[in-house]
């Protein structure tokens, strides 16, 4: 799996079981990968809170 599906699936995943809080459950992992100067991990994070925020303006509606 590459890094964009990766992504994907993981904002889907959180979509998923936390609905509207997917944002801040995400933006928690990323704060602890910050704080644990784990870089790749933390930018990881960064790019699932921009693909949830991206399904929340435009959702994909075919599954």
């Amino acid at each position: 799996m590459n890094d964009s599906d990766l992504v994907k699936s993981l904002a889907n995943t959180l979509i998923s079981q936390y609905g509207d809080d997917a944002e801040t459950v995400a933006m928690l992992r990323a704060a602890e990968y910050a704080a644990e100067q784990e870089n790749e991990e933390w930018i990881k994070w960064e790019n699932v809170i921009k693909e949830i925020n991206k399904m929340n303006v435009s959702p994909d509606l075919n599954g």
